[in-house]
Formats: C-alpha cells, structure tokens, sequence
C-alpha cells in the first residue's frame, strides 16, 4: 500500500476513491492468480496453435517454493501440538446423596497445558442459601481433596467452568460439597459424587 493515504481529488468518482483506499487492494497478490491471468492473457492474446511460455524470475520462484514449505510445516507442526497437548476428556455422571436425592450431574473433565478444565452441568440441585455456596473437589478420598471452584447456582441451572491445578488421574474423585461462607473447609457435606474410572 502506498506510504500516504489515498488522496481524493475532487474529479474523482467517490465511489472509485473509497476502492482505491481500501488496504487489501494494495496487498501482494498470491503467485497462483497472477500466473492464471498471466496464461489468459497469453492464450488469448497468441495465434492460434502458439504457445507462449510463462517465465517468472528465479528468486520469486525459489521465494514461492520457501512460503508453501513454511505453511507446511506450521500445519503440521499445529496439528502435532493438538494431538500430544491434552488427552482425550472424560465426561463423568453424578450421582445424588440423601442430602440432595433429586439432583443429577455431568461433568466434563480435560487436562490442557494450563490445569484441569471442569464444565460442570446439574440439574434438580436448588440454589445455595445466602450465606452458603457449593464447592467442587478432584479428591483422592475423603481426607486429601483440592478445590475446583465455587458457585451458588442463584441464577438457575446451566454450565459452570471449574478449573483445578491437579489432575483428574492423580484424583479420581469429584464431589460436590454445600458450604457455609463463614467456614472456609471442606464441609464434608456432599450433594453429588463421581469416580473417574481406573
């Protein structure tokens, strides 16, 4: 693109200014369109039975070939950080305690680069009191536990995003605990419950 804006003189169509001063006009165009025009021309303007060869200079071609090998391996090299970063998810039913009988729950459970990634959906579990909340936890029993997060549910069910800076292989345990504000230990008071399969 020119180093200056595009200067609208006033004999000029507005609409044509307004073409002339888009950026993507003045972009580098791509070498696969420019040897397609390049062949029209060329057999358009050629006597018949003529072929008239297109010829490119050496460092744009050797430049071309080096772009595609880069795209390439970018690709490729996407494609591997996607296939070893994180393994497959885990989706994990729930299932109720006589504290809360009617609730159900699914959690989806991911370990990414950044830590364990919950999405949390549950059903028939009624919203915490004002002066409670629920609190989910990746446990390796009933004594050794790390928090995923807080929620209320207030607002009605939906899906709620947890996170944990442990994985669900080293604490195969999900549970749900309502919590009161004014203690901030693991209650041990579980609503609902789930074991990752070994």
């Amino acid at each position: 693109m020119p180093d200056e804006p595009f200067d609208t003189d006033p004999g000029i169509d507005a609409d044509l200014a307004a073409l002339l001063a888009e950026p993507a006009l003045w972009e580098p165009v791509d070498a696969a369109l420019e040897d397609a025009v390049v062949a029209a021309i060329s057999a358009e303007s050629a006597p018949a039975g003529v072929v008239v060869p297109i010829t490119r200079s050496r460092p744009r071609l050797v430049a071309a070939a080096a772009a595609v090998v880069l795209v390439v391996l970018a690709v490729g090299a996407v494609l591997s950080i996607r296939e070893t970063s994180a393994p497959a998810g885990i989706e994990l039913a729930l299932e109720p305690t006589e504290l809360a009988p009617t609730a159900t729950g699914l959690v989806s459970i991911d370990d990414t680069p950044l830590g364990t990634r919950l999405v949390l959906s549950v059903s028939g579990l009624p919203p915490a009191a004002n002066d409670q909340y629920y609190e989910a936890w990746l446990r390796t029993g009933p004594e050794a536990g790390v928090s995923a997060g807080t929620f209320h549910l207030r607002g009605g069910d939906g899906e709620i995003e947890l996170w944990a800076g442990v994985t669900a292989e080293d604490y195969p345990l999900f549970t749900i605990t309502i919590q009161d504000e004014a203690d901030p230990e693991s209650s041990g008071r579980v609503v609902l419950r789930g074991r990752v399969a070994e």
